[in-house]
């Protein structure tokens, strides 16, 4: 089954690819319950088969990949080139997947991996071929963990660690999701198995707070991190964002050619030491915008200050509205609220704000937003001298007088000028 999923691809009905019940299969205890190939015409009128194939596993799946892997892929730099592709949130892989199929002609492999006992779907691997004049073949996978444990969720790690690249689909995501994803990543690319040389982050647009945190993460350096934001609107489009890093990448030194090397013990020789040191790079400048004015934090935090005092007022805090990240803040010690999380999700409904308005031709900026619950109210207003600066307050409802509230911030933008 894993020459099958992992070799090349070829008709079902090849005899090679068929194996005896009680031949082992590379690290899997298992045997295969179901073996269809399904014939389809694309729209481009080409016939396409969908291969799908059942397998119950009582061994470790990501084990066996690794140790599949190890005997074929050691050499990266002979290896099929491979593009393994992460989506956290199931919107584009499965996708990009099939129209490359249908554009090529080339066959999808689908592989369930199934629990020995319950028969559950721990997860669903797939693989498509893409074959292009005057270019090495290209196979494409994609791994759809479907049940929880720590050794499923090393099945896409496995499939990741012998990639020519790996590409991570960022879709709508919580801040919190996406830091458990970046320190997930960083895991995975530490371990000594990892031969991966480059990592693409697909963003959508706008997002700098995650090119940001992305930045911050002390990735290898032997590792190189690539950080595109597209408008994600299609598999195509998906597809050809894709396409264009790894025409700039697949030349480049695999993981083991790009290992840094071991300075000797005195590289410095006597007589160099007069001779004046070589300028040393600039380093390397986070993701920001640039050319707008900047709030002072400390003015930022008395403006808050006089807030708080305010009848209901729970929490209230100046926020980039760029990157989400929070400039200040002020908030009652009996009523915690996690202004990260809040100010990284007001972000992303004022950006979602504007684009709305400026496709409703409404004339004019977006000043102010509310919302409102049985218990809650929030308010954002943007900050006229800084307008990719918002405060946001969230109220108790209850208690809170909201024409005060609103008074309240307008006097604040105002001291602020």
């Amino acid at each position: 089954m894993l020459k099958s999923l992992f070799g090349e691809l070829g008709p079902a009905t090849d005899p090679r690819r068929r194996q005896a019940a009680d031949e082992p299969d590379g690290g899997f205890a298992a045997t295969a319950i179901l073996e269809s190939v399904a014939t389809e015409v694309n729209e481009r009128g080409q016939m396409v088969d969908r291969h799908l194939q059942d397998l119950v596993v009582s061994g470790s799946p990501a084990a066996a990949i690794r140790e599949h892997f190890a005997t074929t892929r050691a050499d990266l730099g002979t290896a099929t080139r491979q593009i393994t592709l992460l989506d956290p949130t199931g919107v584009w892989a499965s996708s990009v997947v099939k129209a490359l199929s249908d554009a090529g002609g080339q066959p999808i492999e689908r592989l369930h991996l199934r629990e020995n006992g319950t028969l559950r779907t721990l997860a669903l691997i797939e693989r498509t071929s893409l074959v292009r004049r005057h270019e090495d073949k290209l196979n494409i996978y994609h791994a759809d963990v479907r049940a929880p444990g720590a050794d499923n969720a090393e099945i896409p790690v496995a499939l990741m660690e012998r990639s020519h690249m790996t590409t991570v689909i960022v879709g709508p995501m919580q801040p919190h999701a996406i830091d458990a994803l970046l320190h997930a990543l960083n895991q995975a690319v530490l371990m000594p198995g990892w031969r991966c040389p480059n990592l693409l982050f697909m963003l959508p647009p706008n997002a700098v707070w995650i090119a940001n945190k992305i930045n911050a993460v002390r990735w290898p350096s032997r590792l190189h991190v690539h950080v595109i934001d597209e408008p994600l609107i299609s598999a195509s489009a998906v597809w050809n964002a894709m396409l264009g890093i790894w025409n700039l990448v697949k030349l480049q030194p695999d993981w083991d050619s790009a290992a840094p090397k071991v300075a000797p013990e005195f590289p410095i020789k006597v007589a160099d030491l007069s001779a004046p040191l070589a300028p040393r790079a600039a380093p390397a400048v986070p993701l920001a915008r640039a050319g707008r004015a900047v709030l002072d934090p400390g003015r930022a935090r008395q403006a808050l200050s006089d807030m708080l005092p305010l009848e209901g007022m729970l929490a209230c805090a100046a926020v980039d509205a760029t990157t989400g990240l929070v400039l200040a803040r002020e908030l009652r010690e009996d009523h915690p609220v996690d202004l990260d999380v809040v100010g990284a999700a007001c972000a992303q409904v004022l950006r979602d704000h504007r684009q709305a308005a400026a496709g409703m031709g409404l004339g004019g900026p977006v000043e102010e937003i509310m919302t409102s619950t049985g218990t809650r109210q929030q308010v954002m207003r943007v900050i006229s001298r800084y307008p990719e600066v918002f405060v946001v307050a969230l109220l108790d409802r209850q208690r809170t007088n909201l024409p005060l509230a609103r008074y309240k911030l307008m006097e604040l933008d105002k001291a602020l000028l």
